[in-house]
């Protein structure tokens, strides 16, 4: 209840930052043609978000089955295997569990770096801007990816298949 919770929240941050990136952008175009002054720090902002919102949808994508995979060969072999399906489906969330905390503890150290150092991005005199938050995005998306496929283990697991084929009627 708690991982749903904090997932939920990662996604709503996410998808804040996707309309600001949006905003931003839209107000730079209206500045730069209709006034030939853009807003200064536009890329490096832009740059940073993307990484962030990235990594904020993470937790929410896996948890709700949404995270894109290649799962054709999956499919044809749990319908022939169910075991071998149920066995491989845990096995795909183990690993997804072990990479998702491999860069959250990597970017751990990068994101402590970055906040001793106090580093930033941009050109001094005109526009910095810190980079740490969008590191701490990346170290708490990938973190909660990480606890979201130890979940799917778990129940894979315990024989609730996750990985479900899509029907026809599945896409809207």
């Amino acid at each position: 209840m708690v991982l749903t919770y904090a997932n939920r929240i990662c996604a709503a941050v996410g998808t804040a930052l996707v309309v600001a990136q949006m905003l931003l952008i839209c107000s730079d175009v209206v500045m730069r043609t209709g006034f030939s002054a853009p807003i200064a720090g536009v890329p490096e902002l832009v740059e940073l978000a993307i990484v962030a919102l990235v990594f904020l949808q993470i937790p929410n994508a896996i948890a709700t089955d949404a995270f894109i995979r290649s799962d054709g060969l999956f499919h044809t072999l749990a319908a022939r295997h169910p075991g071998l399906g149920r066995t491989l489906d845990t096995a795909f969330s183990i690993i997804g569990a072990v990479v998702m905390a491999v860069i959250a503890y990597g970017m751990w150290f990068k994101l402590t770096g970055a906040w001793e150092r106090n580093l930033f991005t941009g050109n001094p005199g005109i526009f910095t801007a810190p980079i740490w938050p969008a590191l701490l995005c990346i170290v708490i998306g990938a973190g909660l990816g990480s606890l979201n496929y130890i979940a799917r283990s778990i129940a894979a697991a315990r024989g609730q298949t996750l990985m479900q084929p899509e029907g026809p009627n599945d896409r809207t």
